[in-house]
Formats: C-alpha cells, sequence, structure tokens
C-alpha cells in the first residue's frame, strides 16, 4: 500500500510575526500565522518534488506524519485538532480526500481543496467552508487538445505516469476532440519494450508523453530501439521541469526532434527571482537555478504567500477544537460556520503574479493562469528552438508547424476491380505490378482529385480475390478489408459500403457517393411489336377463306340475280318509275353489298328473288359469324402479354418459383441476406424457448403459443432458395445468368444501373433496399482518414464530385440508347393496334386512286377525243334531225355520220326555224 503522509502546518495561536529581509538577495517576507492550518498531503507528491514538503515546513511549525490509510489519516487529523485548527488544506490523494473533507463538513471546518477537480463531489463545493484550488498540473492537461486541434491529429498515444495524477483522475482530456486516442501508464522495465511494440503494430503516429523527465528519458530510448522517432512520427512531451536531456539518446547518434512543453519561467522575473532566492536562502539550496524550476513546487510556494496575505484578515479567527473525534456531534454548529465563514470569504478576493502565471479566484476556484513555453529540440545535439507559447485563454501561439515537416507521403492503395463505372480495369493481364494506367474509373479520377488536394502520391495494388471485404462465421475478413487489417495497404479505393461489421474492424472517410442500395437485375422482357398484329389473329389459311368466299358469293349474288325470273333486270315491270331506280346486282354491286355487309353500315338494298335472298342472307350469317370470332381472338391476343404481370419487387420474386435468383458471392447482397435469415432464426428461437420456459405458468405460456411462427420467415426462405441456386463467383457470370436463362441477380443498385445503361437486353426492377452510402476505407486510427475526409468535402464543395459523376453515367461512351418498353398491362399498345390506322390509310390511298381514275375517263379522256374529231363537249348526246335537204345528222358524242356537203352543225333553234325534225335520244341510238 502506498505510504501516505500527513502534513500539520501548526501556526500559533497567538499572533507571531516573523520578519526575513536579505539585502543580498532582495528578499522580504512577512508572514503572519493565526492558529494552525492542517495540510494532508499525499506521500509521492513529497517523493517526487521535495521542495513541496520544504516549502511547507519552512518556519519551523511544520510536523510531517506518516499515514497508510484513511482510518489512520483521520486519527491523526483528529490528534492535532484536539489543540485546534483554522483550516484544513487537503492534498491528498482522493480515496482519503473524501474522507477527510467529509470529516471537516462535519465539524464545521474550512477546508481547502488542493486538487484535480474531477476527483471532487458536488457536495464538497459547500459555500460555507470550501475554497477550491486548481493545481497547475491540471491546467496543463488542457494544452493537449489544442496541440491536437492544431495539427488535425488523430490516432494518438497518451502515456502518462504519476507525476500529472493522470492514473487517479478521470482521463477526460480528448472528451469532444474527433480524434482516435488511448491512454496508458508508462510501463516499467522490459514491459516497456512490449508496449511501445504494440503500439507501433496499432499504428499510433502521434505519441504525448505526460510524465517526469526520467519516465521521458527511458521512453524516448524505447522509441529509438522501435524505429519510432523517424519523420512518420510526432513526440510531445509535457514535463513540470525545465530539463529533458536524453543523454542516451544523444549517444545513439540519430537525429530526432520532439516538442517539449513546460512552464515558462521567464513569464514574470521578479516572480521567479523572488522564488529562487527563497530556495536557495531559506531552504538552503545553494545551487538551485531556474532550470531546476519545478511548477508544481513553484506553485507551493506562491500559495504559501497567498495564505500569508489572507491570513492577515481573519487573525481574531477562534480555533477549531475537539477534544475527541469519537464524540462529534453530528448536527451542524452553525456558530462555528458563521467562523468559518470569515476565514473562506478572504480567499475569493486573494489575486497573486505567480511564478507561471497569475493566481485569482475565478469560475469558484483559485486558478493559476499557467503560462507554458513550446520547444522543438533536437536530441542528438539538444538545441532548442523555441516555437511560441500557450495559455488557457489564447491557446497556442506559434510560429510555424507543431508537426514535422515531411516530403510527399507515398500510400499503397488497393482497389476493387471490375465494378464499372467505378473501377474499369482497362487490361486483362495479370502482370504483377499494376500502375495507375492500367485502371481508370469514377473512383480513380476522385482518387487523383484527392491526392491533389492532399498532396501525396500513391501506388496501386489488386485486391487478391477481386472482394470488398466480407467477415465470415469465425470472424476472418476477405478482399481489400482484410487487405487492411492485414496492413498491407493505407487506403482501400472502390465502391466499398459503409457497414457496422466493417467499421469494427476499419475506418471509412466521409461518403463520396449517394446512398446506394440493392435492386434486382432481370432480363428485359420482349414484345412482339408488329404493325400488322391485328391481321395475325387469323390464320393465314383462315384470311384466304375469307377472300375466296368474299368473291364467291359477290359472284353468286350476279349469277342469281341474273338468272332469275323475278329480279329487277329481269322483269322491269316491276317498277312503276316512282322512287330510286331499283338495283341490279352486277358483279361490281356483288362486291359492294359483301363487303358492306360485313360493316355497321350495312350492304344496303338486297336481291328482290327468293334465291337472291337466300345467299345474302347466307353471306350474313358467314359475315356475322367470322365478324365474331375475329373480334373474340383479337381481344384475347392482345390481352395475353397484359396478363403475365412482370416482376416489381422482392416480394413477387420470392413468391414465384419459375425464376431463380442469387446475389454474387463475397458482395453486400450476399451479407445481407444471409444476416437477416439469422436474424429470422434468432428471435424464432427465443420465442421458442420462452413458449417453452417450464417456469412459465400456464397463463403466460398460453400467451406466447398464440402463434405458431409469429416472425416472419420471408428471408429465410429466400436464403434457402439461393443457397439452392447458388452464388455466381464475378458480375461477368451473373449477368450471362441473366441473359440466358430464367435468372434474376441481386446486386448493388449503381453496379445493375450500369448495366443497363450498357446492355439493352437487362433491366433494373424493384425499389433499392439496405441503403449504404459508398466511401474509402484505411486501416483503423489512420490519420487518412480525416486527411481524405476534409480533401473529400472540399470537392464536395467544388461541385467536382457532381462532375465526376455527369462524367462517367450521362456522358460515359459505353452508354447505349436503347428502345423504351411500353408496359402492356397499363393498357394496349399504339405499336400492336396501329395497324388499324394504317386501313384509313390504304382506303384513304385507294379512294384517291379511283376518284383520279374516274376524273379521268369520264372527263378527261372525252375531253380529249373532242377535240381530236373537232366535237364540242356539250355532244354528248344522240340528235336526229330532218330538213327540207333531206339531210339526216347522227351525233352521240363518240362518232358522227355526216353529209359531205352538210354543214358542221346545225344548231337546234336554227333547225326549228327550218322546219327541221328534231329527235334527242338518251342513251345509246
Amino acid at each position: 500500500m502506498q505510504l501516505r503522509v500527513i502534513l500539520i502546518i501548526m501556526f500559533a495561536s497567538t499572533l507571531d510575526i516573523f520578519m526575513i529581509q536579505c539585502c543580498q538577495c532582495r528578499f522580504h517576507y512577512s508572514i503572519i500565522f493565526a492558529d494552525f492550518f492542517i495540510a494532508v498531503v499525499e506521500h509521492a507528491k513529497l517523493v517526487q518534488n521535495p521542495l513541496i514538503g520544504r516549502t511547507l515546513e519552512w518556519g519551523g511549525k511544520i510536523q510531517i506524519v506518516e499515514s497508510h490509510d484513511q482510518n489512520q489519516t483521520l486519527a491523526e487529523v483528529c490528534k492535532h485538532l484536539k489543540t485546534g485548527a483554522t483550516a484544513l488544506i487537503d492534498m491528498s490523494a482522493p480515496n482519503v480526500g473524501l474522507l477527510i473533507r467529509s470529516f471537516a463538513r462535519t465539524v464545521g471546518l474550512p477546508y481547502i481543496t488542493v486538487v484535480d477537480p474531477s476527483t471532487l463531489q458536488s457536495k464538497d463545493y459547500d459555500p460555507d467552508l470550501h475554497i477550491g484550488v486548481e493545481p497547475p498540473g491540471s491546467t496543463m492537461f488542457r494544452v493537449i487538445p489544442d496541440i491536437v486541434k492544431h495539427g488535425s491529429l488523430t490516432k494518438i498515444a497518451i502515456l502518462y505516469d504519476q507525476s500529472f495524477d493522470l492514473h487517479t483522475i478521470a482521463k477526460r482530456i480528448l472528451t469532444g476532440v474527433p480524434a482516435q486516442h488511448l491512454y496508458q501508464e508508462i510501463a516499467q522495465g522490459d514491459d516497456l519494450a512490449e508496449q511501445m511494440k504494440k503500439l507501433k503494430d496499432i499504428g499510433t503516429k502521434v505519441f504525448i508523453l505526460v510524465c517526469d523527465k526520467n519516465s521521458a528519458d527511458s521512453v524516448l530510448i524505447e522509441a529509438f530501439n522501435q524505429e519510432l522517432m523517424d519523420e512518420a512520427y510526432n513526440w510531445f512531451v509535457i514535463t513540470k521541469t525545465h530539463e529533458l536531456t536524453c543523454s542516451k539518446c544523444r549517444a545513439l547518434g540519430q537525429s530526432a526532434t520532439v516538442i517539449h512543453i513546460n512552464g515558462n519561467e521567464s513569464y514574470n522575473y521578479t516572480s521567479r527571482d523572488a522564488y529562487l532566492d527563497f530556495v536557495k536562502i531559506q531552504l538552503r539550496e545553494n545551487f538551485f537555478t531556474i532550470y531546476g524550476f519545478n511548477i508544481d513546487e513553484a506553485f507551493m510556494y506562491d500559495l504559501r504567500m497567498i495564505l500569508d496575505d489572507v491570513s492577515t484578515r481573519f487573525i481574531n479567527a477562534t480555533p477549531i477544537i475537539i477534544p475527541d473525534c469519537n464524540t462529534v456531534s453530528l448536527v451542524r454548529n452553525q456558530s462555528r460556520v458563521d467562523e468559518s465563514r470569515r476565514i473562506v470569504e478572504p480567499f475569493k478576493t486573494a489575486k497573486r503574479t505567480g511564478v507561471y502565471g497569475n493566481i485569482s479566484y475565478r469560475n469558484g476556484m483559485l486558478r493559476q493562469d499557467v503560462q507554458l513555453t513550446i520547444n522543438r529540440i533536437i536530441l542528438d545535439n539538444l538545441n532548442k528552438n523555441t516555437l511560441g507559447t500557450w495559455n488557457e485563454q489564447d491557446h497556442i501561439s506559434v510560429d510555424g508547424k507543431l508537426t514535422k515537416e515531411v516530403g510527399k507521403k507515398k500510400y499503397r492503395v488497393v482497389i476493387v476491380p471490375k465494378y464499372e463505372p467505378f473501377v474499369i480495369k482497362l487490361s486483362d493481364n495479370s502482370k504483377k505490378n499494376v500502375t495507375r494506367a492500367d485502371y481508370d474509373g469514377y473512383c480513380l479520377d476522385l482518387l487523383d482529385a484527392i491526392a491533389d488536394t492532399a498532396d501525396f502520391e500513391y501506388e496501386i495494388e489488386e485486391s487478391p480475390d477481386g472482394l470488398v471485404g466480407a467477415m465470415s462465421d469465425d470472424g476472418s475478413w476477405d478482399g481489400v478489408i482484410k487487405h487492411l487489417m492485414d496492413r498491407k495497404a493505407d487506403i482501400a479505393v472502390g465502391p466499398i459500403s459503409v457497414m457496422a461489421e466493417r467499421e469494427n474492424v476499419v475506418d471509412f472517410t466521409v461518403p463520396y457517393y449517394d446512398l446506394v442500395g440493392l435492386t434486382i437485375l432481370m432480363k428485359k422482357p420482349k414484345f412482339d411489336y408488329k404493325i400488322t398484329k391485328f391481321i395475325e389473329v387469323l390464320d393465314n389459311y383462315v384470311w384466304l377463306c375469307i377472300i375466296a368466299a368474299f368473291f364467291l358469293f359477290s359472284g353468286l349474288l350476279w349469277a342469281f340475280d341474273k338468272f332469275s325470273p323475278y329480279s329487277y333486270q329481269n322483269d322491269q315491270t316491276l317498277w312503276d318509275g316512282q322512287g330510286p331506280e331499283p338495283r341490279v346486282f352486277s358483279f361490281k354491286e356483288g362486291i359492294w353489298f359483301c363487303m358492306m355487309s360485313l360493316t355497321p353500315q350495312g350492304g344496303g338494298e338486297a336481291p328482290r328473288a327468293l334465291s337472291g335472298r337466300l345467299i345474302a342472307a347466307t353471306w350474313w350469317l358467314f359475315g356475322f359469324i367470322v365478324i365474331a370470332t375475329y373480334t373474340a381472338n383479337l381481344a384475347a391476343f392482345l390481352t395475353v402479354s397484359r396478363m403475365d404481370e412482370p416482376i416489381k419487387s422482392l416480394d413477387d420474386l420470392s413468391s414465384q418459383y419459375k425464376i431463380q435468383y442469387a446475389p454474387m458471392n463475397g458482395s453486400t447482397g450476399l451479407v445481407y441476406f444471409k444476416r437477416m435469415a439469422e436474424i429470422e432464426q434468432k428471435f424464432y428461437t427465443i420465442w421458442k424457448q420462452m413458449s417453452l420456459n417450464d417456469s412459465l405458468d400456464a397463463v403466460q405460456r398460453a400467451k406466447l403459443a398464440v402463434w405458431d411462427y409469429p416472425v416472419s420467415n420471408k428471408y429465410t426462405k429466400l436464403w434457402e432458395t439461393m443457397q439452392d441456386t447458388g452464388f455466381p463467383d464475378s458480375l461477368e457470370e451473373a449477368t450471362k445468368r441473366v441473359i440466358s436463362g430464367d435468372f434474376a441477380y441481386i446486386g448493388d443498385a449503381a453496379e445493375n444501373k450500369f448495366q443497363t445503361l450498357t446492355k439493352c437486353d437487362l433491366w433494373e426492377v424493384g425499389e433499392e433496399f439496405s441503403r449504404k452510402p459508398f466511401a474509402f476505407a484505411v486501416q483503423e486510427g489512420s490519420p487518412l482518414r480525416n486527411i481524405l475526409s476534409n480533401a473529400i468535402l472540399q470537392l464536395l464543395n467544388q461541385r467536382k464530385l457532381e462532375t465526376l459523376k455527369h462524367k462517367w453515367w450521362t456522358n460515359n461512351q459505353k452508354k447505349k440508347t436503347c428502345p423504351d418498353i411500353e408496359n402492356e398491362s397499363d393498357g394496349i399498345s399504339i405499336k400492336n393496334i396501329g395497324g388499324v390506322f394504317l386501313v384509313i390509310a390504304v382506303g384513304t390511298a385507294l379512294s384517291l386512286i379511283c376518284l383520279a381514275f374516274e376524273f379521268y375517263w369520264y372527263k378527261y379522256r372525252p375531253q380529249q377525243d373532242g377535240m381530236r374529231y373537232n366535237v364540242k363537249r356539250n355532244q354528248s348526246k344522240a340528235s336526229l334531225t330532218t330538213s327540207p335537204t333531206a339531210t339526216t345528222t347522227l351525233s352521240n358524242g363518240n362518232g358522227s355520220l355526216w353529209a359531205n356537203n352538210a354543214p358542221d352543225f346545225v344548231p337546234e333553234e336554227e333547225a326549228r326555224s327550218n322546219g327541221m325534225v328534231h329527235f334527242e335520244l338518251n342513251g345509246q341510238l
């Protein structure tokens, strides 16, 4: 057990004035002691800093008593309270101080705590009895987060010994600072070598020593032995003394630098010289110089001066006398508390210019604004270069960088091959040493931009198994994740999904790409789009038979109408001349009748003869059956494709058995489905154990047995089906299986999207699920995480990531223009029914042709004939004219019979006036 010492500082109850004058040393103190102060000091502090005890002991009224445990310490305090004491000074270990402070509050004794505030409890801050004093070592801890922030450091090891009390207080130095760090007490002897080796193996790059000079020397020597002093490592040493010699380091003859941080002994020359004179004269250390200053010992001197000043304000204070601690009343004595308040209040206005900074009462405690000096020391020759200073208000003020200046760093990069467009392998050769020229893609362009921004170089190697990395059941890894874990690479580049299990073994940068989930890649369905699809409803032989029947019945109508004695053309007396002329069924009329009978317009007037009507009725019945059959088949033909619903989601895929499906071996999708199936099985096992638990009563067991299987087994079935199907080993194999047969590949949405971008016979279906961002990975605790993350954020602000996305997706040279697929389930496509509109075009074209023929035959051709034979167009009627000259004229518009001496034409009016007989014959003469 570590020994404790109770240092009892007894000041005479009557006023004693000690006048100390030294002309040579400019030393003058007026120390007024009113009653006794009892100081409880930890034994280790007296051993490590001898001047603390001697400073308190100075004056001849100090008695040092060793203590081994709490009870003995309390017994020694009670022993001295029998003669009375004014206040208690607590400089003890946390476990002893807790009891001492509790006792002081009970008896109403004022107590001054010179311990780290983290060791105090809320009840210790009694405003009537407590005066808190923060030791300078606790203030010095605040330089560490400023160093980390100033240099953007990470992967930090804080090594300490007992000189800073870090072994007894809460390790909260870097709380809230985004940097990976660990705390370790400096090992002793042979264990130190093992400790440094482990720190090197985990990739520690920054070492902060918080210790005395002896511990610092031991660690630095071992660091040389472990090759931890080159430019890749940064060392910071924080001590309470000014010496950092490391004589054995000098003997090694190796150049190395460390940043040494200690108190600024030149802050105030008056205070410094006064303390120097005090140690030399009063403590009789004749050879003491400023290089032997210790910040704790100097602070105790300043605190003694404050006690000297404050004690003059409560000269008439009544000391507390406790004859027997065993009879102490637990009821608080208010008059004693009021007396103690008179002692406490003067401390709240105390001020002093200390050796290492001003001391004043701030934020409920006496605090020293510690001034520190930051030096760079070259260990092989101990040359010191002052870089700047630090204090709690202004933080770090230095010229230049605290970290070592190194050349352009070169990192090892392992990439995930063949994941287009993120990583594209330009050559399939299996050469051992690959270069940047062998690869292209989004990630490679991004890596180049990051390297330019962060100013580093890199060399590329390919993932040995071509995988990103997944954890097996025994906890082992593969892919680029294993490469990082084995420290064979510094950075892993590729579309690496950020997953919780991966974050346990490696670190990720900030995401560089959107959230990407899993989707289903399937073969694109082919729809037979034909403009004549409405014709293909019936077989070609059926169409030929219908056409043959059409012309057959057209001919039959003509024949029956021609030979039947009851038809209009054979019995013209049936028409009395009223109304429209009766229909004569020639072959042309038969064709028109059969055609129109198949339309809603109808065929028009039917034959008069019974035989003709039977033929017409037979055609009507035939046409009705043909139209009904055609309509039914057309509707069924166009509906078949609509009835086959495509797969739209993972649920649709799991509810069918025709199409097989699986993710790629070693992919994120495989890990997802495997983990989901395991979770379902675990939940089922938990429910089963609960339902079969004999310790439950019958009612509880009945409630649990409501369902046979309360947890969904969706992913369990999916996983079993995938295992039966088999997992493709590469994307090429997966796409071949998709194209060649009924197989669906479940993979990253970005991967599937690129496949559909470059292959028109593939399509991506379903909504994304299990979405995760893409990021680069580094070794666990590597400082590269912050470097790469900052570079990515800069590129994001510069919109460089959008440019890369536009380059590799929108403007990709492999991108193909694929025809759109119309969803037949939403309605009949125009591509299938568009042939019907072709009928309009064909009918209109035939009509125009007929119109042109009619125009030519009935108008243009007669005009040409008239001009050829000098007959005017209006002579299209046959005229028979009789005249006295016995001249007969016959004209029907097509030819003429004229007398040789007859005039060309005799007008009708002139013939009548000459007594000619005029006949007009309509039709054929």
